[in-house]
């Protein structure tokens, strides 16, 4: 800090603080609207939840390399990914018969589990090679889907119907 001496005798030293300029209330509503900017700038729709999926046409936001084709397989079609919603609808059970999922075309499920027909149904979304199945209950699972299977809660079904 800086006093400024007058050139009067009988003035007295001032000291001027600049911190004590601005009042809190502006100080606040600038921090409030950094963080609104910074939150605003790092969301996107994968933020979103009430997003609409990508379809099948989508492609990453991420750039390509120059001279790369979208001909060359992704990892995800290495590994036998399918395709979403579409290629996971029908019947699904494990081979000791212990799970059976059962995917509608209308986005919905009914799993029999350990000989208890129906017990959990719900919804469930695809998302790349990810299965979610949202409970009624409020219970969330979600499984990896491959061409042929699904992985779930540590079973493998494979497509019956």
């Amino acid at each position: 800090m800086r006093a400024i001496r007058a050139t009067e005798p009988e003035s007295i030293e001032k000291e001027t603080d600049v911190s004590r300029t601005i009042s809190p209330g502006v100080a606040l509503a600038t921090a409030l609207l950094a963080v609104s900017l910074t939150a605003t700038a790092c969301s996107s729709d994968e933020d979103d939840p009430k997003a609409a999926p990508p379809s099948a046409g989508t492609t990453s936001a991420a750039p390509q390399a120059a001279g790369s084709s979208s001909a060359v397989p992704s990892a995800a079609a290495a590994e036998g990914t399918a395709p979403g919603a579409a290629g996971v609808v029908g019947t699904w059970a494990s081979d000791d018969g212990s799970l059976r999922l059962v995917l509608n075309s209308d986005g919905t499920f009914v799993e029999d589990y350990n000989g208890q027909k129906a017990a959990y149904s719900g919804k469930y979304t695809v998302s790349g090679s990810t299965l979610t199945l949202n409970d009624k209950t409020g219970v969330t699972a979600n499984g990896t889907v491959k061409t042929g299977s699904i992985s779930l809660s540590g079973s493998t079904l494979t497509k019956k119907g």
